[in-house]
């Protein structure tokens, strides 16, 4: 009789389950906090793709110059762990110790679950032979050299590396191989692009620099 391996629980259902376990504040209480580290925990051997959820988010503020460069180096920080098989992320303690309030964290939470939902219809746990050590290798070794694109301060460039890391984040989380690899596949051409163009701007502006430094001799 074949026995069917059960599904590991969404990321919904888990950011639901951490919420249930810090209950609402009774009046006058003061807002319970939610632990960056208790989260990370929450999620487990997923923790590497909730992380780098967190990190991404700043570098839509297309507002904010150089925010890039931040969700830049901590990807690359994410990245590098990857690569050298750590089982979760490391933080800093002043990181491990961020709170997060519980009354946001569950709007977010509210927000977010109908597109979540949907997405856990589209990534699911597959291919898990993409999801191992050797997966994780190739995986982090493409989130640096995306990290590495990101935190260069070339305007309107962070969208485009942002959303493939994003996809690609959750799908670290729902432990979907097929995905990861179609990610890797899509930075590959993003990354390949983006080199070929910036040496050929390089090229064509460089004659302009040369020409204007000796115009002050």
């Amino acid at each position: 009789m074949t026995q069917h391996t059960p599904k590991p629980a969404g990321t919904t259902e888990l950011l639901n389950e951490l919420l249930r376990d810090v209950p609402e504040p009774l009046p006058g209480e003061p807002e319970p906090q939610i632990l960056l580290d208790d989260l990370i925990d929450q999620f487990r051997q997923r923790a590497f793709g909730v992380f780098l959820l967190i990190v991404i988010f700043p570098a839509y503020i297309a507002v904010a110059l150089g925010i890039g460069g931040v969700s830049g180096v901590l990807s690359i920080l994410c990245g590098f762990q990857m690569m050298l098989g750590f089982e979760r992320p490391w933080l800093p303690a002043f990181a491990r110790k961020f709170g997060l309030p519980r009354r946001q964290l569950a709007a977010f939470a509210r927000r977010t679950e109908p597109w979540f939902r949907r997405l856990e219809r589209i990534v699911k746990p597959r291919h898990p032979e993409f999801t191992q050590r050797r997966g994780d290798i190739v995986t982090g070794l493409v989130v640096v050299l995306m990290g590495l694109a990101l935190f260069l301060p070339i305007p309107l460039t962070n969208f485009v590396f942002a959303i493939p890391l994003t996809v690609l984040a959750f799908a670290l989380i729902e432990r979907d191989g097929l995905v990861i690899a179609i990610c890797w596949a899509v930075s590959f051409v993003i990354l390949t692009t983006f080199t070929y163009l910036t040496i050929k701007l390089g090229t064509s502006f460089m004659p302009i620099v040369i020409d204007w430094i000796k115009s002050f001799f």
